[in-house]
């Protein structure tokens, strides 16, 4: 009996931790419709849970995933967890983010990066 009531318990923890979710970003970046080129880093932090006014500093966000766009300016992420999320893109050494959001499926994010009035801009496509 021993071994069984072992195994039911195991069972019974794996049933309780349920499966860790992970979102997936991924997608296209263009500059003046040409794809942007390799080697630019791009990431995506958690964004900060909204504080209370008044309320302490906020921590520094947390950097879920980074890497470096392909020579078709593609890019791939991975978020742990679900929600709102900060995508940045170094660009000419300025940084340009995009409010993103990191669901259970796989999510494309094709962007445009302009240039306005010496300032850089993104959005989706």
């Amino acid at each position: 009996m021993r071994p069984l009531a072992s195994l039911a318990l195991i069972l019974m923890l794996g049933l309780l931790a349920g499966p860790a979710s992970a979102g997936r970003l991924f997608g296209d970046i263009k500059l003046d419709g040409k794809p942007l080129g390799a080697g630019v880093p791009v990431k995506v932090t958690l964004a900060a849970p909204a504080g209370a006014p008044g309320a302490a500093a906020k921590p520094a966000p947390t950097v879920a995933d980074s890497t470096v766009t392909d020579k078709f300016g593609s890019y791939k992420l991975t978020v742990k967890g679900e929600g709102k999320c900060v995508l940045t893109l170094i660009y000419e050494k300025r940084a340009v983010t995009l409010e993103v959001f990191s669901y259970k499926e796989a999510t494309r994010y094709d962007l445009i990066l302009e240039k306005k009035d010496g300032a850089f801009t993104l959005r989706r496509k």
